[in-house]
């Protein structure tokens, strides 16, 4: 199975690996996967339609397509308002459709965060954003799974955000067993 990932910061951090530790964790659950990862740190949804030819339309075809975003969309410094972070998908998901047919996509939800050590970000805002993106997950007949509930029904949210940066935000090895562990078990099904 060939896999494309892309997203932000999430799918694209290394956490100390030599490659971004999600392709590791999956490399891990999925011996037989193969990986590409085009995510951009830092990216939100409007700057992610403007670069979709080179993230996702130019790259070889894969089987499936994961995407997260959100993280950036939401954070109260340089915010999308939820609408229009909807329209953005809404927008990125009609463009990949011809692509990649509804049951080879799986949208992420934005992770949770440490309110403790993340300043620009709050559990509600990724909770409305999370929200936004199950319903463009459910109207466009793709696959979904939510990350942010997941990292909290993991009871110890404080160390699963824990990573490098330990900003609350961009976790490391447990976070990134959450995420690789969900993307896994839907790609089996996919």
């Amino acid at each position: 199975m060939r896999v494309l990932l892309t997203g932000d910061s999430i799918i694209a951090r290394q956490e100390g690996k030599n490659e971004p530790h999600l392709n590791w964790n999956l490399q891990q659950l999925l011996p037989e996967i193969e990986l590409e990862n085009t995510a951009v740190s830092g990216i939100n949804s409007g700057a992610f339609f403007a670069k979709l030819n080179e993230l996702v339309l130019s790259v070889k075809q894969c089987d499936n397509l994961v995407i997260l975003l959100g993280t950036n969309d939401l954070a109260m410094h340089k915010q999308v308002p939820a609408r229009q972070f909807k329209q953005n998908m809404e927008i990125i998901s009609s463009a990949i459709i011809c692509q990649y047919y509804p049951p080879h996509v799986l949208l992420v939800s934005p992770p949770a965060v440490d309110e403790a050590k993340q300043r620009v970000r709050s559990n509600t805002l990724v909770a409305e954003y999370t929200k936004v993106v199950e319903e463009v997950a459910h109207e466009y007949r793709f696959h979904y799974v939510n990350l942010y509930q997941a990292m909290w029904d993991s009871n110890d949210l404080a160390d699963v955000c824990r990573g490098e940066k330990d900003d609350g935000l961009h976790f490391g090895d447990r976070g990134y067993e959450i995420l690789g562990k969900l993307i896994a078990d839907k790609l089996k099904s996919m």
